[in-house]
């Protein structure tokens, strides 16, 4: 089994059941409601640990496929400010989504605090918060999704802390699409934040650059740059492109910030990309994320030891970065965002260098890590090769994962197991040499001792 035959990463271990969900969580109290949906607070039965559960019952649903292409944009997408989507059950009658929970509620109730209390987010604070909402987007793009509905009600917030990240959601909207240039005419959105040429139904992924130009002018002044009495009053000035930046609102804003605004909210023609606003010189030297550049950031010798280990130990790291809390991702993402100068959500092989140093191993290195040879490295690829071992190696955890693997449910792991979770259709030589080491009372299958005692194994590392 070589790197070009396997190909996994978070969306491999998403799963979906058809199973009643109340046989694995407890629901608790309900935390949010959509058009066709309810959100609860629910407890895993088995670990404790608490998700956010959204319920969709199918006799409601008017687009069964919509839902289903919501779903399989959740599952590609893997970036640290896109909402994380766990497991999915399925019923006669409903569907249940098993997301990351966020405790901060919406951006927009924010914002309303804010603005009530007399204050706004200061230039720093916007800074942040557009940056990492402009990542996502970015990352979106780069993977040829338009979200379509972008608005601080879209936007929540982890925590509860004033600094806390920020995570899009509600994908139910978005399209994937072929070329940036490629004409989109379906009406959606929401009418302060639609785009003027949504209104005319010719548009393309610049549809969200312009929403997020709306919710960085209401982030910096408190107010919306197109309001009116009903939603044709609304529409009428957002097509007539008419904005201003009133002195009581904008008199202490840099005139940075307001040159970024006018590239987001003009013309689709003469409209900044994603890529610009990214570059934007607001967004790089105002966002706390866009330090000074720091060499080594990351250690070395443990991406050396992920890159050298077999496939079913990166895959299992790989799992369980991909079920980390937030405050367990912190430090990664730090790191991660240092890193990605580009702002794109995504390492590449130029980035990786100057992070550790142009050195041949790097190379290696970012082929290991680059499983999908997509070129590039996503976050919880990135967090899992450079991930603490007492993180990996705790007991929890480990069984957890060693769970995933066990299909058959006896305890013990074969190498169709492995095979059908990591979706390998051909080649078994890496399998073979792996069982042949670790199972040591030679059943032909792992128990989950000497899958620990796998997991544990120091790797002695070249200089």
């Amino acid at each position: 089994m070589q790197n070009s035959e396997l190909s996994f990463g978070k969306q491999t271990f998403i799963n979906h059941k058809k199973a009643d969900l109340h046989d694995f969580y407890e629901i608790e109290d309900e935390i949010g409601t959509g058009r066709y949906s309810r959100c609860y607070r629910a407890k895993n039965k088995e670990t404790g640990h608490y998700f956010a559960c959204k319920e969709l019952e199918k006799g409601n649903l008017t687009d069964y496929e919509t839902l289903m292409s919501e779903i399989d944009i959740l599952i590609k997408l893997d970036h640290p400010n896109i909402i994380k989507l766990y497991e999915i059950y399925e019923t006669d009658k409903y569907i249940y989504l098993i997301m990351e929970l966020c405790t901060g509620g919406e951006l927009f109730n924010r914002i309303i605090r804010k603005t009530e209390n007399g204050e706004i987010f200061n230039e720093r604070e916007a800074a942040n918060i557009f940056r990492q909402m402009m990542s996502a987007i970015a990352y979106c793009h780069s993977k040829k999704v338009a979200h379509r509905d972008l608005k601080p009600e879209n936007l929540l917030l982890f925590d509860e802390s004033p600094n806390s990240p920020i995570k899009v959601i509600d994908f139910g909207m978005s399209k994937i699409y072929k070329e940036s240039s490629d004409p989109m005419n379906d009406y959606v959105g929401t009418a302060f934040y639609i785009s003027p040429e949504v209104l005319e139904g010719k548009y393309d992924a610049k549809c969200d650059i312009w929403s997020a130009g709306v919710i960085l002018y209401l982030l910096l002044s408190g107010c919306l740059p197109f309001d009116g009495e009903n939603d044709e009053e609304v529409f009428k000035k957002i097509k007539s492109l008419k904005y201003d930046f009133p002195s009581n609102e904008w008199d202490n804003i840099s005139d940075e910030a307001k040159d970024l605004v006018k590239g987001m909210l003009c013309e689709a023609s003469c409209r900044f990309d994603v890529e610009q606003v990214i570059k934007h010189t607001w967004v790089r030297k105002l966002a706390p994320n866009a330090k000074p550049w720091e060499k080594n950031t990351i250690n070395i010798n443990t991406l050396k030891s992920y890159a050298k280990s077999n496939k079913l130990k990166q895959a299992t790291i790989t799992f369980i970065a991909s079920r980390l809390s937030e405050n367990n991702l912190q430090k990664y993402k730090n790191s991660f965002q240092k890193i990605d100068m580009k702002g794109n959500g995504m390492l590449d092989m130029e980035e990786m260098k100057k992070a550790i140093g142009n050195r041949g191993v790097v190379e290696e290195i970012f082929r290991s890590i680059d499983t999908d040879h997509s070129g590039s490295i996503e976050y919880t690829k990135f967090v899992a090769a450079n991930m603490d071992k007492n993180l990996y190696l705790d007991t929890a955890r480990l069984k957890d994962a060693f769970k995933l693997f066990d299909l058959d449910q006896n305890g013990k792991i074969s190498k169709e197991n492995i095979k059908d979770v990591l979706k390998i259709k051909e080649g078994d030589s890496e399998l073979t040499n792996l069982f042949e080491k670790y199972d040591i009372d030679k059943d032909g299958q792992l128990s989950f001792d000497e899958f620990e005692n796998m997991m544990n194994e120091e790797l002695e590392l070249d200089d």
